[in-house]
């Protein structure tokens, strides 16, 4: 459409009519053409569907001819005779049968493979094609489903097991004269026979390139009246299961699954939709897309599709032909039309071309150009116009060239105020910038800026240009809102800008001076409503600003209102957020401070609360194991004074009463004497081993050594030792932990007792669970070659410190949880199962409280090595 504005008057007379000449030629021509497609659509849909039903009914009528035939030949006797004998006597008539059968095959050599009976058992007993003899048909359907419905059947087309041919089955149950079941008769029909009834359908449709389709229920080509290499092939790609299951069930040939498919999306949705539309549209080349019409019909023997098609080009020839003559009809009209539009447009287009030349004139920069044209008509009317719109142009362009100067200061100076109140948030700074840009910028005598006090109602002078004022009102930094002679108070009071032409209307006689003139602006500073100051404007020259002027002013005053609020309100963001940042930073200090006290207290009560149920055990313990080992050594002398008197009687009495003889063997007396020694060892060997137990529970508990002493290292290692025994030692489902004393020669070290044996116990309780989570992934053989072992290892380093390394062959840890080992509730156990308290506990005690060093060193599957040093003396 912009080109045809574009063109030439003669070239829009031909466009024009050949518009008017062909459009209505070009509507009736398709129109007519949209009619004759959809009636030789239709024609020829309604021709394949038929054809699509004569090729599904010839096919019916086919399968359905087969299944009276096998009906009617399972009831020959002589197949029921032979089935009803036993096994052993079937010989007698076998080549009786045999030879009905091969009768029967005779009737059509051409497609019929091979006649076959089945017994009771799905044998083959009889076939023509004897390699199938005496093979088992038992898991056929052709078999099957004779025997379970009683009626006749037939197969999908699928390949023989034996021969790998392509047949379709027809069976059929043999009854004995009582009615029952006892055998099957079987025929296999080449699947070529189904390729010639859809071959021979070929010709149904008039005109060329029309064939039919047959398909089965998986949209796989069974036979194909133009292309048979395509058969066995699936319109579009199958699921890979489920190629294999029709491989499986002889429905496809083996092979690549690429073999065996094409993709015809249309194809496919048409076949999808045949139950609604039986019409659809498809290509039927991978290597050509000329559509094709076609139609579709399902047989009523077998759940197959019969697709009948032909290219659209065959039934649509006589559209193209219509359209040769269509378009030969345009081009004789289209050559007059040019003619008589070429001839027209001369006589019209010659005062219009004089008429935009002088145009053409004007609008290049000469203003004094004028079209001369004397006719009366509308042309003449129209260059008479134009002549008088150049003369208006011409004084309007001028007033316009003024105001786009003044616009454009007014721009420069709108938008580097506005770059100001971004760049500069010191609200002081912000004002005396303003001010110097707008007088150098307007050329301005005197700029100032009042701002509102609302304490004292008064506007204070809070910055200007420095130069004189003309009203003398510099006189005083304060202005009064109720100044009835003051500009600036009038402008503040009503919030409307004021705007004086000359001074004199202003000043008084007296104070007017000789010579004197001027103008001055107040325009109110406001921002959300709220009245912030004036901006107050004077020049030397009267009449100095006109209403473009007022208006940028205004805007400016703006600008400089909301640019200031937010310096302002920013310098006390800043001044609150340094208020609430140092706020913050004391808050969280006190917690991390609190965190560390809530630990220690925690676990410092619970490990009392521990050292107290010890010690408490220990004592209640220690009173019966002292009775108990202090009596032990006294009965086992008198248990050897009586067996000495024992002996004496025995020696000077060796026939006692028959009474005592027989309570002598009842209680088994040198047994009892063998016996009861190794008890009273037992029980001296428990008491000793439970006083050693209450002596490390006393020496772990440390409830007398609350503050600093010099202790043992060694015995506070082994009494927790003692303590884990249990976690220690070999039960089921928990192998034995090898625990490897290298102690070296360590003086007493000043330390807290109670809390360095606080520090053993955690690092070797993370050693056993570390151990036998290990040991729950390794399989017995794997433990066995590597048991899980913990070396504690101690020796003085540097002269003036103890060193203690606990070292473990697990799992190891990873550098990610060896970052946080030692934070507060961090734990890698399971729920339940730690606190996450232990290690942060016994780093406290030993960095905070002892001054010493806690580290682990470890790598995945390399183990772990806890390493503390505290200093001999603090």
């Amino acid at each position: 459409m912009k080109q045809f504005q574009l063109s030439t008057l003669g070239s829009k007379l031909i466009f024009s009519f050949l518009g008017v000449a062909l459009l209505p030629l070009l509507l009736l021509a398709f129109l007519n053409q949209r009619a004759t497609q959809k009636v030789l659509t239709d024609n020829a849909n309604q021709t394949l569907l038929t054809s699509a039903s004569q090729t599904a009914l010839s096919i019916d009528a086919f399968i359905n001819s087969n299944l009276d035939a096998v009906r009617v030949e399972a009831q020959l006797p002589v197949l029921a005779k032979y089935l009803s004998l036993p096994a052993n006597q079937r010989q007698s008539i076998a080549s009786e049968v045999e030879g009905a059968l091969r009768s029967l095959s005779r009737k059509d050599t051409l497609n019929i493979s091979s006649y076959a009976l089945l017994d009771r058992q799905g044998r083959d007993v009889i076939d023509t094609y004897t390699p199938d003899i005496g093979m088992d048909k038992s898991d056929q359907d052709y078999f099957q489903k004779p025997l379970k419905t009683g009626l006749p059947y037939v197969s999908p087309i699928q390949f023989s097991s034996t021969t790998n041919e392509i047949g379709l089955y027809f069976s059929s149950p043999v009854r004995n004269a009582s009615g029952n079941i006892i055998g099957v008769l079987r025929i296999r029909y080449n699947a070529a026979a189904v390729q010639r009834l859809v071959s021979q359908n070929t010709d149904l449709v008039r005109g060329s390139a029309s064939f039919a389709i047959l398909l089965d229920e998986n949209h796989i080509r069974l036979a194909h009246g133009n292309a048979p290499e395509l058969n066995f092939k699936s319109v579009t790609p199958l699921p890979p299961a489920k190629v294999k299951a029709l491989q499986a069930e002889g429905r496809l040939p083996q092979g690549k699954e690429a073999n065996f498919s094409t993709n015809f999306p249309d194809f496919e949705q048409g076949l999808d939709n045949a139950a609604t539309s039986p019409y659809f549209t498809t290509a039927l080349s991978s290597t050509n897309n000329e559509p094709n019409a076609a139609a579709v019909t399902k047989l009523k023997t077998q759940p197959w599709f019969v697709v009948f098609v032909q290219p659209q080009s065959v039934f649509l020839a006589p559209i193209e032909a219509q359209a040769r003559d269509t378009l030969l009809l345009a081009l004789i009209i289209s050559g007059a039309v040019v003619i008589t539009a070429v001839t027209t447009g001369q006589l019209l287009a010659k005062p219009l071309i004089y008429l935009t030349e002088s145009v053409s004139e004007f609008t290049a920069g000469n203003l004094a150009a004028r079209a001369y044209i004397k006719s009366k008509d509308e042309i003449g009317l129209l260059a008479f116009s134009f002549n008088k719109m150049a003369s208006q142009v011409g004084k309007l362009l001028q007033g316009l060239e003024e105001r786009t100067r003044e616009l454009e200061a007014s721009q420069h100076v709108t938008v580097a105020v506005s770059e100001l109140s971004k760049a500069i948030l010191d609200s002081e700074l912000l004002l005396r910038e303003a001010i110097a840009l707008m007088q150098n910028r307007f050329g301005l005598h005197y700029v100032q800026i009042y701002l509102l006090d609302q304490t004292n109602s008064q506007l204070v002078r809070w910055a200007d240009s420095g130069s004189y004022d003309i009203l003398r009102q510099d006189q005083s930094a304060c202005i009064s809102l109720e100044c009835a002679r003051s500009v600036v108070a009038h402008a503040a009071r009503t919030h409307q800008p004021v705007w004086v032409d000359a001074i004199s209307n202003v000043l008084t006689q007296a104070e007017l001076q000789p010579g004197q003139a001027g103008s001055e602006v107040a325009i109110p500073l406001i921002s959300r409503g709220t009245l912030l100051g004036v901006l107050n404007i004077q020049d030397y020259q009267s009449d100095r600003f006109s209403q473009t002027d007022l208006d940028t002013f205004n805007t400016l005053a703006g600008q400089i209102a909301t640019a200031w609020e937010n310096a302002r309100l920013f310098e006390k963001i800043q001044k609150a957020e340094a208020k609430y940042r140092d706020k913050a930073k004391e808050l969280e200090q006190t917690l991390h401070e609190l965190k560390q006290t809530q630990t220690q207290l925690i676990q410092t009560e619970k490990m009392s609360s521990l050292g107290q149920l010890v010690a408490g055990v220990a004592h209640e313990i220690n009173n019966p194991v002292n009775f108990i080992y202090g009596n032990v050594t006294p009965a086992n002398e008198y248990l050897q004074d009586l067996l000495q008197l024992l002996d004496l009687y025995q020696q000077y009495y060796p026939d006692p009463a028959p009474e005592i003889k027989t309570h002598i063997e009842d209680i088994e007396l040198n047994y009892l004497t063998e016996d009861f020694q190794k008890i009273l060892s037992s029980m001296r060997v428990g008491a000793e081993r439970i006083r050693q137990i209450v002596l490390s529970l006393r020496n772990f508990s440390r409830l007398d050594e609350a503050d600093m002493k010099e202790v043992n290292i060694h015995e506070g290692i082994d009494s927790t030792l003692v303590i884990l025994q249990n976690q220690l030692k070999n039960k089921p489902g928990h192998p034995e932990i090898q625990v490897i004393k290298e102690y070296g020669e360590l003086p007493l070290v000043e330390c807290y007792a109670g809390q360095i044996n606080q520090v053993f116990m955690n690092l070797l309780t993370n050693a056993i669970d570390s151990l036998d989570e290990y040991n729950h992934k390794r399989s017995l053989e794997e433990i066995k070659d590597d048991p899980g072992t913990i070396r504690i290892c101690t020796r003085v380093v540097e002269g003036n410190q103890v060193e203690i390394r606990i070292i473990d062959n697990g799992l190891g840890i990873t550098p990610e949880v060896k970052q946080r080992l030692f934070d507060p509730f961090f734990t890698t156990k399971t729920v339940g199962k730690g606190t996450g308290l232990g290690l942060a506990i016994s780093y406290q005690i030993i960095v905070e409280k002892h001054k010493g060093n806690l580290e682990c060193i470890s790598a995945p599957g390399k183990g772990a090595e806890l390493a503390m040093k505290i200093p001999i003396r603090v």
